[in-house]
């Protein structure tokens, strides 16, 4: 891990060297799902914009249907005003130092300022197509909406006479559904085991826990049924390859923190946390 740190700190600092060399050049482009963001760890004293097109082009160039990942750093106020004119799901245009094949490997780029928004009608077909909905209609689940932000689709199922959430993530590599829409399917059609083998496993795993240090004041220990009882399940996420999470809403077990229980088909419930 930390020669993959190593590595890309190698990476950043030839980028910025780059960066000193190139010319200043217009891009103009289509910003997707999430607009800007930016981290910073607490001793940095500037924010380290997060913000990508997905096609863009320069001035009376060809469109690139491709990323184009731009980086700045940024004051509190700076970072209040680029979020404040560049929207998700938008046309932009700004002044940048390009470097089309990055020491990354992908398209960069240096942003020097916000531009006012382009008329492009190349760039505008990209963005209405890109807002169309994408939807998957499969026989038990019914309709599965793409969540572009997240890249996964979110629906609805009746999950052992209740409704619950479920989010089927996308394969990275080939960005299809298919793999996790098997793990819902094996998770669907054996619930009634598949529900008492994470009950189970958050007993095993969080009711000592409890017990020792979560109780009110003159709160007597809980059972493994109380604790049961308590729980109520609110969504499933799955994964490719047989990976998945149960979310609970806790009763207020944990004060309010959710139970998470996540494992895989092949592997059962491994891991029980209580985030938030």
């Amino acid at each position: 891990m930390e020669d993959i740190f190593k590595e890309a700190a190698i990476k950043k600092e030839k980028l910025e060297k780059e960066f000193a060399s190139l010319p200043e050049t217009i891009v103009s482009g289509v910003v997707g799902a999430n607009g800007p963001g930016a981290g910073k760890v607490p001793s940095d004293q500037y924010w380290s914009l997060n913000l990508s097109l997905i096609a863009w082009k320069e001035l009376e160039g060809q469109v690139n249907n491709s990323k184009l990942i731009l980086s700045k750093n940024l004051t509190d106020g700076e970072l209040e005003a680029i979020q404040a004119t560049v929207k998700r799901e938008s046309l932009v245009q700004f002044k940048v130092k390009l470097s089309e094949v990055s020491p990354f490997g992908d398209a960069r780029a240096q942003l020097l300022s916000v531009l006012d928004t382009p008329d492009d009608l190349e760039l505008k077909a990209i963005l209405e197509k890109f807002m169309e909905p994408v939807e998957i209609i499969h026989p038990e689940f019914g309709t599965l909406v793409l969540d572009r932000s997240v890249d996964w689709f979110e629906g609805t199922v009746n999950w052992m006479g209740e409704q619950i959430r479920v989010s089927v993530s996308l394969d990275e590599e080939s960005g299809s559904s298919e793999s996790s829409i098997k793990t819902l399917e094996a998770l669907y059609y054996g619930a009634s085991d598949w529900s008492k083998k994470i009950t189970d496993y958050a007993v095993s795993e969080l009711l000592e826990l409890k017990n020792d240090n979560w109780l009110m004041d003159n709160q007597e220990e809980l059972t493994a049924s109380d604790f049961i009882n308590a729980m109520k399940l609110e969504s499933i996420t799955v994964y490719p390859d047989g990976e998945f999470e149960f979310w609970h809403n806790d009763g207020d077990l944990f004060w309010g923190h959710s139970i998470l229980i996540s494992g895989s088909l092949s592997e059962g419930p491994s891991d029980a946390d209580i985030p938030g």
